[in-house]
């Protein structure tokens, strides 16, 4: 009765420990999330799914489940477990029903167009986590059935390799030197379990014959931690651009070096100016024009505009794709000198579309879509010499602006506006009658003292919790990002896409030169006309000369002295080489620079096939190790070399292997033989071949010391290894399973120590 319970804790304990191992191992690889994450509100929904997921398999496997079943078990669990987290139309609040999955579909949705648009580190928000969730039970699903289920431990590490990938690919920066290590530490642990296991179905309950392993498992463990730090630290640069660039609300000058912006703006607040400190000496711009760092496409009435879909983006090398959204350009490039002198951040200021980028060091990209150039964390930038397109239109050419819309709906979106601010928008334009006119009646909405705003560097007290009616129907007080963030979401109201704009202003001349310091910060808005393009409006009130009204604004605005105006400043901002005296040459401006260079999308395309070229090879080394294994076997017994017999045994004693029977080091020849024939079912013919291949083993192991053995006296022995296969294949024909993971080289045998005992 004591060796019965004795025997029934040991093969539970047996079942236990892989399940538990790989589980573990899942968690140990997914800390590698914490580099493409800001917080750790992820944790406890990924730990809750791994460890329900493989709690449900252990419990089938305790029922005496087939795989089939524990898969079935595992995925059921797992629906269960995202309906209750994640949705709130599930049945009885736990069981996923029709409305369930739609709901859970849509979550999935939003999440995929976070990881499409999203630079990292990213909030983990309620659909990230329903996807990391998702992805993660599958895992772990796939993980148990290879590893647990097949016993295929070192195939399983695939999986864990894929789910350190993500992160990895989509990190710029070096994911935390723990992450790698924890990494490791879990394949190891998986190996280890599986060959625990193996150790205990051979009967060593004792644990001595577990002693070697467990060294063996410990130079293992540490072997592969010491190899994934250095690939981590060798490897920093993999995957796409990483963090989200000025992330961090402001930069530290003292701390920098330099002067950074922030990557938002804010309906309420004060301006801080400290001292004037000269950020950028331009050269080679023909007109005032304003310097973009970074544009913010996300409208949040809690806290003003914020940075939102910026895409990886493409190197910021040779010529540059031009913005889908870049309908109408005419006129020569413009070649502009930029030299920062104090400014130091994560995004790197252009004028108008820029065509070309150089001189500003490595590590630079472009999203065509924002308009804007960045890098993954703020550094100084060298001087750089950008060639680009200054857009000049007419308002003739605005008011024709026609055609279906080439940005993104998100540049439309106006959750969280109240009917009142949508109201007053379709007030001001109602006389207007193209989108043109209407952004213009914004704009001057603004700018016409008559209309009660004026510019302060601090806001007026909050009167209610909309930071936006504040200002618009009762403050009216502000500086530049409150009334750029206004009109912005104003031009939404009425249907004109729109971003608002943070960067510089043209500062003042000084020479040949133009030089901007911290005084010339400043927000604007962007307006997108369909067979245009963005067009750029400023609705703050400056009177001190500092803004960059474009031409088309200039008239609209000043219809007395506008022209005026716009020829003066022309005149008096001209500093370098100017683009064509005589108006429009109707040419492309990237026309006459290089190609454009491959972009990311081209990249990936090789990246996906090496990465499904590495996956396939990595699956098929398994079977492809046992044909060169077989196929070196087979030619050297029928060669007749030197110790063809026990080659032959070795290759039929894998071949059954493959099948899941295992020979004790201490069988004879003869028992392991009548064995196998009798558990495999072998024909006639077989079963035969089978007792000739032992007696010419036996004969070649046992024959008295000394005497030549000439095995090409053994002509046979090629055929009755023929023979053996054959009926092998006829009588237990390998299943895909067996075949695609031999169990000969995942989890290979002592075949050496079969030699029978004397």
């Amino acid at each position: 009765m004591t060796t019965a319970r004795g025997s029934a804790a040991t093969e539970s304990g047996r079942n236990v420990i892989p399940p538990l191992a790989a589980a573990l191992a899942v968690l140990l690889t997914s800390s590698a999330f914490s580099g493409v994450f800001t917080d750790t509100r992820w944790i406890l929904p990924l730990s809750m799914t791994v460890g329900t997921v493989s709690l449900s398999g252990m419990a089938v496997r305790a029922l005496r489940g087939r795989p089939p079943w524990v898969v079935l078990a595992q995925v059921v669990t797992l629906l269960v477990l995202l309906s209750t987290m994640f949705s709130d139309r599930a049945i009885l609040g736990v069981f996923p029903g029709p409305g369930t999955l739609t709901e859970l579909g849509t979550i999935l949705g939003q999440a995929l167009g976070t990881v499409r648009t999203a630079v990292p580190p990213v909030p983990s928000d309620t659909a990230l986590q329903c996807l990391v969730c998702l992805g993660i039970g599958l895992v772990v699903l796939l993980l148990d059935a290879v590893a647990v289920s097949a016993r295929a431990p070192a195939v399983a590490g695939l999986f864990l390799l894929c789910v350190f990938a993500i992160p990895a690919s989509l990190a710029d920066d070096m994911l935390p030197w723990w992450t790698f290590l924890a990494g490791a530490a879990g394949f190891a642990l998986l190996l280890t379990a599986e060959k625990a296991r193996n150790h205990t179905a051979a009967g060593n309950q004792d644990g001595r014959g577990f002693l070697g392993f467990g060294r063996q498992a410990l130079t293992l463990a540490a072997s592969a931690a010491v190899v994934a730090l250095l690939v981590g630290s060798a490897f920093t640069g993999v995957g796409t651009e990483g963090r989200l660039p000025g992330s961090s609300p402001t930069v530290d000058s003292k701390a920098a070096g330099g002067i950074g912006i922030r990557p938002f703006t804010s309906l309420r607040g004060q301006l801080n100016r400290d001292s004037v400190v000269e950020l950028f000496r331009v050269r080679g711009l023909p007109e005032d024009a304003y310097l973009r760092a970074m544009t913010l496409r996300k409208f949040d009435p809690a806290s003003g505009w914020k940075l939102a879909g910026l895409t990886r983006g493409v190197p910021a090398r040779g010529s540059l794709p031009l913005p889908p959204s870049a309908d109408s350009m005419s006129g020569p490039p413009v070649r502009i000198e930029i030299d920062p002198i104090g400014y130091r951040d994560a995004w790197l200021p252009v004028f108008g579309i820029p065509l070309k980028v150089a001189g500003m060091g490595p590590n630079w990209r472009y999203d065509p879509a924002a308009g804007v150039l960045f890098t993954q964390a703020p550094h100084e930038a060298r001087p750089y010499v950008e060639t680009a397109f200054l857009p000049d239109h007419s308002p003739a050419e605005l008011r024709r602006a026609s055609g279906p819309l080439r940005v993104d709906p998100a540049y439309l979106n106006l959750r969280g506006v109240g009917p009142r601010i949508i109201d007053l928008a379709e007030r001001i334009t109602a006389e207007a009658d193209t989108a043109f006119d209407k952004a213009v009646a914004l704009n001057r909405y603004f700018t016409d003292p008559d209309n009660g705003f004026t510019y302060d560097e601090q806001t007026a007290p909050a009167s209610s919790s909309s930071a936006l009616a504040d200002f618009l129907l009762r403050g009216k007080r502000g500086y530049c990002e409150q009334f750029a963030s206004s009109m912005a979401v104003l031009l939404r109201a009425v249907g004109i896409p729109s971003r608002v704009a943070v960067g510089f202003t043209s500062g003042h001349q000084e020479g040949d030169s133009r030089v901007i310091t911290t005084e010339d910060a400043h927000a604007w808005v962007e307006a997108y006309f369909p067979g245009v393009g963005w067009a750029t409006f400023d609705p703050t009130p400056l009177d001190d000369g500092r803004t960059s009204l474009p031409s088309y604004l200039q008239d609209e605005l000043n219809p007395e002295g506008g022209q005026a105006s716009e020829e003066s400043g022309r005149t008096s901002s001209s500093t370098g080489p100017s683009r064509a005296e005589d108006g429009d040459t109707g040419e492309n401006p990237a026309a006459a620079l290089p190609d454009p260079p491959l972009s990311d999308a081209d990249d990936n395309v090789w990246v996906i096939v090496g990465v499904c070229a590495l996956a396939v090879a990595v699956l098929a080394a398994p079977a492809a190790t046992r044909s060169v294994r077989r196929r070196r076997r087979v030619a050297t017994v029928a060669a007749g070399a030197q110790g063809a017999p026990t080659t032959a045994w070795r290759e039929v004693l894998d071949e059954f292997r493959d099948r899941g029977s295992r020979a004790a080091a201490t069988d004879t020849a003869r028992g392991v033989a009548h064995a196998l024939i009798e558990r495999h079912g072998l024909d006639e013919d077989g079963a035969d071949a089978m007792r000739a291949l032992v007696t010419v083993v036996e004969r070649d192991w046992y024959a008295p010391a000394g005497m030549p053995t000439d095995h090409s006296a053994d002509p046979a022995l090629a055929d009755v290894l023929r023979r053996v296969r054959d009926s092998l294949r006829r009588s237990a024909p390998l299943s895909w399973r067996q075949r695609l993971l031999p169990r000969s080289v995942l989890q290979p045998g002592r075949s050496e120590e079969t030699t029978p005992a004397a």
